[in-house]
């Protein structure tokens, strides 16, 4: 059997899902996909069963593969899962005859430097910096080697366009059109005193400049790393430095996306 017939379905341990995998699985099989066991890196998508938690997990895993993706929504809020599992059968069809497009989708990159190691990392929504078990963090911001304010507070989240909707939007940023292909920087619970004082909104970014966060260490140790919601802790980090990846992923659509029905649909 030829690789470029070859399907890899991805999903989380929820009976539903693994129900709905199945039917999927059967569906795909009737026009002659193969359906790999184990995860194939020569397949020619990826289909994630779940939620958003699950789409994200399916790309991380696998190192933000070139290989398309699209998402069967069995979890609650599904913003990235496009289909539905009443949609299998025609997705199936209409995969078959190519009735879909792809859509590239930009990564956050951010590089975690310490004196000894820099570690690169990627998100699809956001990367937030905070303190080790919930401790206030003093964070230095700079644009483009420029001191812009310091946060004091529960740290900063660094956000893409599609991400806004997530921890950014519920931390009080704002929601950007996902064409614009910029960076938001939001600050978490922000304090602001005589010693510490920063702005009380997000801000926008531009592509072509960095954002680059210096930790204070005078009361914290250790620094966590939220990589779309995946925790990592970092110890000594001198700076991270974030910006628009050239990295990218492809997302298949079945049809027109539309950002704002999508929102609606959502949050509304």
């Amino acid at each position: 059997m030829e690789n470029n017939r070859i399907i890899n379905i991805i999903t989380n341990n929820n009976s539903y899902s693994i129900e709905i995998a199945a039917q999927l699985k059967y569906e795909l099989t009737r026009y002659h996909y193969h359906v790999s066991e184990e995860y194939n890196p020569s397949a020619e998508l990826n289909i994630s069963v779940g939620g958003d938690g699950s789409f994200l997990r399916a790309l991380r895993n696998n190192d933000f593969p070139s290989i398309p993706i699209i998402g069967v929504n069995t979890g609650n809020l599904g913003f990235y899962p496009e289909l539905s599992p009443k949609d299998i059968q025609s997705f199936a069809k209409d995969y078959s005859l190519g009735q879909y497009s792809i859509n590239k989708l930009p990564l956050l990159q951010c590089e975690i430097c310490s004196e000894e190691v820099v570690h690169t990392v990627y998100a699809l929504n956001d990367i937030a910096i905070k303190g080790d078990q919930t401790k206030t963090i003093h964070l230095d911001v700079f644009i483009d080697y420029n001191h812009l304010e310091t946060v004091s507070g529960d740290g900063v989240i660094v956000s893409m366009p599609m991400g806004s909707s997530a921890y950014n939007y519920s931390s009080g940023g704002s929601l950007v059109y996902p064409s614009l292909n910029t960076m938001q920087l939001t600050p978490i619970a922000p304090l602001n005193s005589n010693a510490y004082r920063c702005l009380s909104s997000s801000i926008i970014v531009p592509p072509d400049l960095n954002i680059i966060i210096v930790p204070e260490y005078k009361y914290i140790e250790k620094i966590v790393f939220s990589l779309d919601g995946e925790q990592v802790n970092y110890e000594k980090v001198t700076h991270s430095n974030f910006f628009v990846s050239q990295k990218t992923i492809k997302i298949i659509s079945m049809g027109t996306f539309n950002y704002w029905k999508v929102i609606k649909e959502k949050f509304l």
